[in-house]
């Protein structure tokens, strides 16, 4: 299995205990879409899309898939029954967050993180497993799609180049031309932190809803935040000292 080869506990990365520690010396900002960014299905609950994915499996499936609010989860469960089932529901959940754009919520600074780093000292790229479709048609809507270098997100129904596995953050880092020690890279799951120990990249994990930075605790990211605001004072921080020299 793919996770026994992620490092869940970033040996070898940087010890810090505030952002201001990775952004002052990382040029690159890698985020996540879906928390980081956006929440993608604000308008219409989550629950309500993997019901429909599971609709279309058109085969029994566990208890815990029924039951799941994960698109997600439905649909790596599709990629394991392979074939035309995994391709119907890939197409279905990518047309259902290309709809959910007009109603995702952006998250509470981002854009202003966003465009930032990229008038400032840096690169911004999005690292998701959701459609990259649907991520270009949300940066679009936003006038943000100036300011990112690249996305890299779901393309097909072939799930092994998806988080937790690092070869997103590969293909971000070879396309920007930068290393793992010019990134950092924020995201709101386990799988965001396992791949970003893969690649020897520092996490920043937001734990955007109750319990998640007690859940996010054993996979040692480099600093949990709760609020992108904090992420925003450091950018400004370290743009302004740039200019100042």
């Amino acid at each position: 299995m793919v996770r026994q080869h992620l490092d869940l506990r970033g040996e070898g990365l940087p010890t810090v205990t505030a952002p201001s520690d990775l952004l002052r010396e990382r040029r690159c900002l890698l985020l996540d879409f879906d928390g980081p960014i956006c929440a993608v299905f604000a308008g219409t609950a989550s629950r309500t899309v993997a019901i429909r994915l599971v609709e279309m499996l058109d085969a029994p499936v566990p208890d815990e898939i029924a039951a799941s609010a994960d698109p997600l989860a439905v649909l790596r469960y599709a990629g394991q029954l392979g074939g035309e089932r995994a391709e119907r529901v890939e197409r279905e959940l990518t047309r259902l967050e290309l709809d959910a754009v007009d109603s995702a919520e952006p998250t509470r600074h981002a854009g202003a993180v966003i465009r930032a780093v990229a008038a400032g000292y840096g690169l911004v790229a999005v690292v998701s497993n959701n459609s990259a479709a649907s991520i270009r048609a949300y940066l679009m809507k936003h006038d943000l799609d100036s300011c990112v270098r690249g996305v890299f997100g779901r393309t097909s129904a072939d799930l092994s180049q998806l988080k937790p596995t690092p070869f997103l953050l590969h293909a971000a880092m070879s396309h920007l031309e930068v290393v793992s020690e010019d990134c950092v890279f924020i995201g709101d799951s386990v799988a965001d932190i396992q791949a970003a120990h893969a690649a020897h990249i520092p996490a920043i994990a937001y734990a955007n809803k109750p319990g998640k930075a007690e859940r996010f605790a054993p996979y040692a990211p480099a600093v949990t935040i709760t609020d992108l605001g904090v992420i925003l004072h450091e950018v400004k921080s370290v743009r302004e000292k740039g200019q100042a020299r």
